[in-house]
């Protein structure tokens, strides 16, 4: 072995170690994160992370707020339902990469609302999907049939980080991928070098990992309340209600005495903006509003059948 190699092999060792020491150092939150997603701590070397956390960490703080200022109602009600289907409460980032909680969201290849579903795979989560119904569009429906299908995916792979990256290309695209590398390990899964799954899935995956780095880290690091903000809303969430067939978002907006547009926001499984006649479908509402919605539309009910 030469003398410049060793010496090239000296350097590189102790810039690797210095990266793995400053992130490690800046976001705390890693060990808990990775436990979550059932990946070994030691991926924090992984140069090519490494790479992509200190490219991507202030672009993408910025892409939290962004993201989490539109998590009104939506946030507390996805982790509430995450915590009743027994899944970490972190796929929560899943969800912010693939649609940053813009209900309305809509990919090219006609995937939508806030867990990207597209048609077929959300018939199959048992969601209606047709020209008066969507309900990708739904955050309660959308998110109970997304954990659904992340419980499945992963009674087949294993592995949290693996049902993750299946999310984005599929259970069967993940298996090949292992299958060709002759391991699950991330770091060799997602070896840029090597090549074994599509750059699109290992760019996914380090997006949720970073996004979860970044949100959770104020329970790790004193002076960084930047995951704090995820629970400023709280105080209120979506809880669906039964209304009659006919009944349109303004009104019930009106009886509410709400913006139309975060009711709208919060349905937009309804596409013609009215509940169909004889449909069970729910409308939802914010949680602070049920006992008004129950004593205004109850007592309206009943003065209805008094004629």
């Amino acid at each position: 072995m030469n003398m410049k190699f060793c010496k090239f092999l000296i350097i590189s060792i102790f810039l690797n170690i210095s990266l793995y020491a400053n992130i490690a150092k800046e976001f705390p939150s890693y060990r808990y994160v990775f436990n979550e997603f059932d990946i070994d701590e030691s991926y924090l070397y992984d140069r090519d992370f490494q790479n992509f956390v200190n490219k991507n960490k202030y672009r993408y703080r910025k892409l939290f707020i962004s993201a989490i200022n539109r998590g009104q109602l939506i946030i507390p009600t996805m982790r509430e339902i995450m915590y009743e289907k027994n899944i970490s409460p972190l796929f929560l980032y899943l969800s912010m990469v693939e649609s940053a909680f813009k209900t309305h969201a809509i990919s090219s290849s006609s995937a939508g609302g806030l867990w990207q579903f597209v048609k077929n795979t959300a018939i199959d989560e048992k969601m209606q999907v047709n020209s008066i119904i969507d309900e990708r569009y739904d955050p309660v429906k959308s998110t109970i049939g997304a954990i659904d299908y992340l419980h499945k995916i992963h009674d087949n792979l294993g592995k949290w980080y693996l049902t993750a990256m299946a999310y984005n290309c599929g259970a069967g695209c993940v298996q090949n991928s292992i299958d060709r590398a002759r391991s699950n390990d991330l770091k060799r899964l997602i070896n840029p070098n090597a090549n074994y799954i599509r750059k699109e899935t290992r760019d996914y995956i380090k997006k949720i990992l970073l996004f979860a780095m970044i949100g959770e880290n104020y329970l790790f690091k004193a002076n960084d309340n930047l995951g704090e903000m995820k629970y400023k809303f709280d105080g209120d969430k979506i809880t669906p209600v039964r209304v009659r067939g006919g009944e349109r978002l303004q009104n019930i907006a009106n009886m509410l005495r709400m913006d139309y547009s975060i009711l709208k926001k919060i349905n937009r499984h309804l596409k013609k903006d009215f509940v169909p006649k004889y449909s069970n479908i729910m409308v939802n509402i914010p949680t602070s509003r049920v006992q008004m919605f129950h004593n205004i539309y109850g007592n309206q009910r009943r003065a209805r059948n008094q004629y």
